[in-house]
């Protein structure tokens, strides 16, 4: 069965390493879904809220907070979803409230194996499959995801949960929720990268942890790629400009500064095609943005092009 391209999967999971631009990326995601006219969720987790800088909102931590026209964000805290959780089985809000002001809850909450990342990825499931008047609430939901190895495992633990459960309503639940998770027609997972070696190979290693796990990949992205307004023709030209100029004079910094440019594209181009390769998906190109705060349109900027994009969009980028 021919598999959806990711703006048509109704959950998206956004991983990647510390510092290439994956929240960003997240947002400009679930923006762009947004603005074609689906009723879109910006999920962060661990209680995180850094897209309030991107939106000159902050995301709130009960009920989703609206940032744009169609889009909403919200931070789950894992604590707050294991109150909900234990409320909804338990059956009785004033022993959860009193349990939860215990300091042994909270010591519990942070070291049991894979409890937050089990109650976390349930709550991300809640809302995802949450139906009010015979329709979604959320038509999409673009979940920014913790940083590359926990972001796997928080993919992983719903199925962890039913191995270890063997029999009873949490290896139900969890199984539900695994379902859903690795459905290749409703999630599909995104590996963000920079331009950068390091950032390119732990991406490399990502992509394939994900593929032996059997999860839905769907695509790289590339953010933060410079490109160079110079040609071929004009990249000679200014190899000669430079070796003609007297050294220190403006006409010799000029050059070398054009080539600068031209250089710096040309490696970026180089990660970007060695992502493609080594990885085996296709791979979404981000333009480097100087300014992304509320109001500069920077991120209006990203949202566009990866809706223009192939890999996000399909064959015809739409």
């Amino acid at each position: 069965m021919e598999q959806p391209p990711l703006i048509g999967r109704r959950l998206a999971f956004v991983l990647g390493k510390g510092g290439v631009g994956k929240t960003t990326v997240a947002a400009a995601l679930a923006l762009g879904m947004a603005d074609q006219g689906q009723r879109t969720l910006l999920v962060e987790v661990a209680a995180e809220q850094r897209t309030g800088a991107l939106f000159g909102v902050p995301p709130a931590l009960d009920d989703p907070v609206q940032v744009r026209p169609g889009l909403f964000a919200l931070s789950v805290d894992a604590e707050r979803a294991t109150q909900e959780y234990l409320t909804i089985q338990l059956k009785v809000r004033p022993l959860v409230e009193m349990m939860s002001r215990s300091r042994a809850f909270h010591q519990v909450t942070q070291a049991a194996p894979g409890l937050a990342e089990l109650v976390t990825l349930g709550k991300i499931w809640d809302l995802a499959t949450t139906v009010r008047d015979g329709t979604p609430v959320w038509d999409r939901l673009v979940v920014d995801a913790p940083a590359t190895g926990h972001g796997i495992a928080l993919l992983e633990a719903a199925g962890n949960a039913r191995e270890l459960a063997g029999s009873g309503p949490i290896h139900d639940q969890a199984g539900a929720i695994e379902k859903v998770i690795r459905h290749p027609q409703a999630t599909g997972v995104v590996v963000v990268a920079a331009p950068e070696d390091l950032a390119v190979t732990e991406a490399v290693e990502a992509i394939a942890a994900l593929r032996a796990k059997d999860l839905p990949l769907t695509c790289a992205i590339i953010n933060r790629v410079r490109r160079s307004p110079f040609g071929a023709a004009d990249r000679e030209a200014l190899v000669a400009a430079a070796g003609s100029a007297a050294a220190g004079s403006p006409e010799r910094a000029a050059a070398d500064a054009a080539l600068a440019v031209a250089n710096g594209a040309d490696h970026d181009a180089r990660e970007v095609e060695g992502l493609a390769q080594a990885g085996g998906l296709p791979v979404a190109v981000l333009p480097e943005v100087p300014d992304l705060s509320p109001g500069s349109g920077g991120l209006e900027v990203l949202s566009a092009a990866l809706m223009d994009d192939p890999a996000i969009g399909g064959a015809d980028g739409a």
